[in-house]
């Protein structure tokens, strides 16, 4: 008897171990920023919708969700950077999320603001701006 209630303790703590990691990894502004940070625009591309309203820098339009992953491709391959940083985050919406983040590379300081839209149960990046900070 006191070996099962053993083994249904160990069982239950090591549910709720993987359960609060597993939470953590999967907090969707933070695998976002995630992607910004170490320049990913692959990884970052399963996020975007099928259109993406794309404010880089001084150029601004609507693209495909291959043709934002091209641009923001390309403007990682630009700019190293060093870190990132949420600024701001508001997830309390049940159809939109919001978050600003903050990019550094060796030598600029980038802001970018991102709004999620809720298709079919799954948040995905609608728009992106990408600002430098003088």
């Amino acid at each position: 008897m006191m070996k099962s209630a053993c083994i249904i303790l160990l069982l239950f703590f090591t549910n709720l171990k993987s359960h609060v990691v597993y939470s953590r990894i999967d907090d969707l502004i933070d695998n976002i920023t995630n992607c910004f940070r170490t320049g990913n625009s692959k990884e970052l591309s399963f996020y975007l919708s099928s259109t993406v309203s794309l404010s880089l820098l001084e150029e601004s339009n609507t693209y495909s969700k291959n043709q934002a992953e091209i641009l923001l491709h390309n403007f990682f391959d630009r700019y190293a950077f060093r870190s990132g940083k949420i600024l701001h985050r508001m997830e309390t919406n049940a159809s939109n999320r919001y978050a600003v983040i903050e990019l550094n590379s060796a030598t600029q300081k980038f802001r970018v603001s991102l709004s999620l839209k809720n298709f079919n149960s799954k948040f995905l990046i609608t728009d992106i701006r990408i600002d430098e900070v003088k």
